[in-house]
């Protein structure tokens, strides 16, 4: 082993290692206006690619470290962190004395100084985070009640860090600022906080050292030190007063607007249903001015009677439907088991006369029992067969297949629907006179009608009835229209509605 390391010299050693080495002459005078340089008397390849030194021909120290660097104040012992300029590597460098010369030692630090670049950066962008975002956290000793908490937490309860004592940062601080009528609540939790074995999540409210009243929503978890085997608790409380304020904002609006749609519902009512005794008159005293006059007014007379006439009966069937839309709007949501096969038979059975006169053909598959109103079923398929009905083509026998499939889940997700509930869809599908697809957003718009008054009758309520029924079903509708080839209606509904 003796003879092995005689076979390489100590030179050999030095320029074989991963650290640098330089060694500079001291001169007989350091100090005063006369001082003399200290010139370079050796270098290893280390330290050349350390300092970035291609060029050894008189080379001094302050040719290596600059013109204005002192390292008078650096100790026997001491360090010094230094980024060399020519290199731009960063090296702590150590000095010590070797005879009448100073050995100096560079061991490359770039990835330490890079990690704490990135860990300053990191700390700068989280407090910018924690200011923006009205946050902080903390890290509670259970054992000891010390805490830290971080910038964003001082500002949360009023403080500045420099306000607190680090000997008497403890939970009674915490406690102190939390709002009169929550301490209760909260002294009970955190009495118990241990019992989480989970993340746990408390809302309280806290009067800050400034003052003000904030809404506080904190999650957290307990583990342990991995220092002082102590429990930890580990957590981030959010501000969220102004959420706060927007919801209270929020429910106060839906129930004005929910009082406000009452009203608009029972007025409706009422108005319709007021209107319907007068209109009635007009008709029948009207029919009977037609019975008795009809010899003695001439053709200008009867053309305005008529049209009295016509304008009032049709003012009555909007009055019908808009009693049968407030209808559905003000119903109870109460849902049973219903048997969709006996409402569509019950349907089919009330619109026979129709489906006869028009010579119209329905295909019908079998149909599930699902969690429904029955009423509103029935006037679901009674208006979408109605219609079918009535926008068939005059030279073509109406054809309406009613098909049952099945909702995937990519459209459960698709369409963002609950996730826990089975949905059936339901198409009706017709060869009728159909619309174009850029007015299927208006075809379920109350008193909207595609096709003009004098081709076919109706108020255009019908499929606002619909789309009521099936949203207050929590499903969705949707119409598919092909100009003069046909229309199709699908109807998401859910099997159970619990």
């Amino acid at each position: 082993m003796e003879n092995q390391l005689c076979l390489f010299s100590f030179e050999e050693i030095i320029n074989a290692s991963t650290t640098g080495f330089i060694v500079c002459s001291i001169p007989a005078d350091r100090s005063g206006s006369n001082a003399g340089e200290s010139s370079c008397i050796f270098i290893n390849p280390t330290a050349q690619k350390l300092t970035g030194i291609t060029e050894l021909t008189g080379l001094t120290e302050k040719s290596i470290f600059g013109e204005h660097t002192n390292f008078d104040g650096l100790n026997m012992s001491g360090s010094l962190d230094f980024r060399f300029e020519k290199s731009g590597i960063w090296c702590r460098i150590t000095r010590s004395s070797l005879d009448d010369n100073f050995l100096y030692t560079l061991t490359d630090i770039s990835v330490e100084k890079q990690n704490e670049i990135n860990t300053s950066q990191f700390r700068k962008l989280s407090a910018e985070a924690e200011e923006t975002m009205e946050f902080g956290s903390w890290i509670w000793d259970i054992k000891t009640s010390k805490f830290d908490w971080t910038e964003g937490m001082y500002r949360l309860m009023g403080y500045k860090s420099e306000d607190l004592i680090s000997s008497k940062s403890d939970i009674n601080i915490f406690r102190k600022n939390i709002h009169p009528d929550d301490v209760d609540m909260i002294t009970e939790k955190l009495r118990n906080i241990l019992a989480y074995t989970e993340t746990y999540v408390l809302e309280f409210r806290i009067i800050s050292e400034d003052g003000q009243e904030k809404h506080l929503y904190a999650k957290g978890h307990n583990t342990i030190d991995e220092n002082t085997g102590n429990p930890i608790s580990i957590g981030t409380a959010f501000n969220v007063s102004m959420l706060r304020d927007i919801q209270r904002e929020l429910e106060q609006k839906v129930s004005d607007l929910n009082t406000s749609n009452s009203d608009l519902e029972q007025f409706a009512y009422v108005a319709s249903h007021d209107l319907q005794e007068p209109l009635r008159k007009i008709v029948s005293f009207g029919e009977r001015l037609q019975t008795r006059s009809k010899d003695s007014l001439d053709e200008e007379n009867r053309l305005y009677l008529d049209r009295i006439l016509s304008s009032s009966r049709r003012m009555q069937n909007m009055i019908n439907n808009l009693l049968e839309f407030s209808k559905v709007t003000s119903s109870s949501k109460i849902f049973e088991p219903t048997d969709l096969n006996e409402i569509l038979k019950t349907t089919l059975s009330d619109l026979e006369v129709t489906i006869q006169t028009r010579k119209a053909t329905v295909d019908v598959d079998d149909l599930p029992v699902i969690d429904a109103n029955p009423t509103q079923m029935s006037q679901l398929f009674l208006n979408l067969i109605s219609n079918s009905l009535k926008f068939a083509k005059a030279d073509t026998d109406p054809i309406i297949s009613i098909k049952l499939a099945d909702v995937h889940f990519a459209e459960v997700l698709q369409r963002k629907l609950s996730e826990d509930i089975r949905y059936i869809k339901i198409k009706v599908e017709d060869n009728g006179i159909g619309f174009s697809n850029e007015n299927a957003s208006r075809i379920f718009t109350i008193f909207q009608r595609l096709g003009g008054r004098s081709e076919y009758e109706g108020a255009g309520i019908g499929l606002s009835v619909c789309k009521k029924v099936v949203e207050g079903h929590h499903g969705i509708i949707d119409a598919f229209g092909v100009p003069d080839q046909g229309a199709t209606f699908e109807i998401i509904l859910p099997v159970s509605q619990y």
